[in-house]
This record gives C-alpha cells, structure tokens and sequence, in this order.
C-alpha cells in the first residue's frame, strides 16, 4: 500500500480581528490518501490600555488643598518658589511652622501651616493683601473657593452670597472679621473659613471708626451701610 502526503503551507493571516495561528488536523480518506489539512485559528490581539494622566490645574484654594504633605509641595512647585518659616496665631502666643507658595504659573500666593510634625498639612490660607516682610502691602490678589467665596468680595458681596446679613467681630484685634455662622447661614456648612478687614489701602472715614472694636457687629447695622470692608484670608482645612 502505497502512503502519499500532501502537505499545505500555513500562512499568517492579518485581518481586522486579529492575527491568526495554525493547527494540523490529519483526516484519513478512502484510496489510502491521507491529507494534513491546516486549520486556522484566530488569535485575539493583545492590546495596550492607555493610561490617562490628569493634570492638576491649581486655580481654587481646595486645589492647593489637594497637597497634603511638605514633600508634596516641593515635588510640585519645587524648592525655588518656596519659602519656609513661621506663622503666629492667638495674640502671638501660638507658632506654626508655615512654608509660603508662589505658583509660577498664575502668580498665585498660597500659606500652607504644618503640624507639629513639620510636614503634614494642617490647613492652609490665601490672604487678599500681599505683604512683604515688614508688613507693607505690595500687591492684590483674588483667590476663588469652590464655594463661591474669593478673597477681596466686599460685605455687600457677602451679603448676596449668604442670602442674608450676618454678623461679625469687629476690627484692629487679633480675632477680627471673625464670621458667626448659625445654622441657617450658609458660612455654616461652607469648606472654607472667613476673615475680614477694613481696606488697607484707604484712609478709613470716621463714619466706620466705631467698628475698630472686639464687639460684634451686623451687616444691617447702621454703621455697616458702605463700610470698605473686604474679604481678607479664607482658610481651608482640608
């Protein structure tokens, strides 16, 4: 008996569904034939997922509050726009090591306190005036929150964002500007905390004089209606 084998060359195969790989099944036929015929099996492509990168974009106070750590901020910004050194707080009987950043990008000026340990956020501040280190203003600048709330608004801003008039401390202490929050205000469950101040750029008129003082006063008042009170520092604790 003679034996005769016929042999097909497998080729690969591209298409749109993939590559292909090939197997030999042997099929014995009658007139002792046997034929090897090449069974082609497709192969899924492997294909790479893409990873997508997202690219912070510092503008609102909450994200510079993303950066939880003083490691964080120098892979961030880097040392050069940094600068290191104290905060005080409570009449000047209480210190926090604070590192001040300079965004490169847009100019921004935002605080960032420490805890104890010296690394770990503790909260951090975006300060309308910009001051040098005697004190002397030498710039402005508008810092938004999230919550609708930017450094520099004037009372009547406030007013109009909290639905309401509210009361607050007065100014040349240490507390001033202090926001009461009840219940029904909307600073109540706003992410951030607000000062404020008189403006720092004017002579203050006399009519407002009065509100130098550790008393409380109301955006109804009488001696409110006009007075050049700004937004100063909003405070987030992340």
């Amino acid at each position: 008996m003679k034996l005769v084998t016929f042999a097909l060359m497998g080729l690969l195969l591209f298409s749109c569904g993939g590559e292909t790989d090939t197997e030999v099944d042997t099929v014995v036929v009658e007139d002792d034939v046997v034929i090897e015929e090449v069974v082609e099996e497709e192969i899924e492509p492997v294909i790479e997922e893409e990873v997508e990168i997202i690219e912070i974009t510092y503008s609102t106070l909450e994200d510079y509050g993303q950066i939880a750590s003083k490691e964080q901020l120098v892979s961030a910004f880097g040392e050069e726009n940094l600068v290191h050194g104290e905060s005080w707080y409570a009449e000047g009987t209480v210190r926090v090591e604070n590192t001040l950043l300079t965004n490169p990008d847009n100019g921004h000026v935002i605080n960032y306190l420490w805890e104890e340990d010296g690394s770990t956020l503790s909260f951090l501040e975006a300060n309308y005036y910009l001051m040098d280190e005697d004190y002397f203003i030498h710039g402005t600048q508008v810092i938004p929150s999230e919550s609708g709330l930017s450094t520099g608004m004037t009372l009547d801003e406030l007013v109009e964002w909290n639905g309401d008039d509210f009361s607050f401390y007065g100014f040349g202490w240490d507390y001033e500007g202090g926001i009461f929050a009840d219940s029904a205000s909307r600073f109540a469950d706003c992410p951030v905390q607000v000062k404020l101040t008189f403006d720092l750029e004017i002579e203050i008129p006399d009519a407002y004089r009065g509100m130098y003082s550790d008393g409380i006063f109301n955006t109804a008042d009488d001696i409110t209606q006009g007075a050049p009170v700004l937004l100063d520092i909003l405070t987030y604790l992340p």
